[in-house]
């Protein structure tokens, strides 16, 4: 997949662990055999690496006829609340909240 010179690097959003897990973001959706860029959450077991699930937090659908690495969304920060739930917040401002217990995902209130 080629770079495009208008689309600026994903924000860099830093892993978030508890209880031995770290949930990352999904960088490349695509080439993990997603299908989108972004909008991935990724558990992985800390001590061994091994990625144990990943959510889809958000859908973003790229419009034809339009470079499409200029419409790919990332997240842009995650939150660990006090509830154990996980808030997320992507380059659009969209807010959701994910459930790591039952790794669903909802909008913010």
């Amino acid at each position: 997949m080629q770079k495009s010179g208008s689309r600026i690097p994903a924000p860099a959003d830093t892993p978030v662990s508890t209880g031995g897990v770290r949930y990352e973001q999904v960088k490349n959706g695509l080439t993990a055999g997603f299908d989108q860029m972004g909008g991935y959450l990724a558990a992985y077991d800390e001590a061994s690496g091994q990625q144990l699930w990943t959510l889809k937090v958000f859908d973003n659908q790229r419009l034809p006829g339009k470079e499409g690495d200029v419409q790919d969304v990332f997240f842009k920060s995650m939150t660990l609340q006090a509830d154990g739930t996980l808030l997320i917040e992507n380059e659009r401002r969209a807010r959701l909240v994910v459930d790591l217990e039952t790794r669903t995902g909802t909008a913010a209130q």
